[in-house]
């Protein structure tokens, strides 16, 4: 990528797996001062290269506790859905939305309180997109043990 070198790959892998590491103990780790390190942070901020920050939340701890993908076949997929993915990306239980290669187009993690709002969710995949979604395949999730490139071994089931 233009405009970033060694360290500041190095900065982004360790904010990938520590988000909440102090500039200080980031500047140690890389060999740099806490000031040079907040300029590189704010500068691949401004690229693009850290696009926010937020926790890894047991969703759980929000009465969520049913986890699916939802991978979805479509006659269609081109730039005509899109704004249907924007809409579905502004859902706040969708976790993550994906546009993908393979026989199933879009890929979408959700979480949900409960089954019957798995299904309720369905349902509006299949209002949303009508005639151009030929296939919804629901997988429920079991288990995590890594998420956003930390291990989940800390969690009680």
């Amino acid at each position: 990528m233009p405009g970033i070198d060694e360290k500041d790959k190095e900065i982004l892998r360790i904010l990938r797996k520590e988000g909440r590491i102090t500039l200080t103990e980031l500047g140690r780790r890389v060999g740099l001062s806490p000031a040079s390190v907040k300029n590189r942070v704010e500068k691949l901020e401004k690229l693009g290269a850290i696009k926010g920050y937020s926790a890894i939340v047991d969703p759980a701890f929000l009465d969520e506790y049913v986890q699916a993908f939802f991978e979805l076949r479509l006659a269609i997929d081109d730039h005509t859905i899109d704004q249907i993915l924007r809409e579905i990306a502004r859902f706040e239980n969708v976790q993550s939305l994906h546009r993908r290669s393979g026989e199933r187009q879009i890929l979408v993690r959700a979480s949900f309180h409960d089954t019957d709002e798995v299904k309720a969710f369905a349902g509006k995949l299949k209002r949303l997109f009508g005639k151009n979604l030929e296939r919804v395949e629901v997988t429920l999730i079991i288990d995590t043990f890594k998420e956003n490139w930390v291990a989940c071994e800390n969690r009680k089931r």
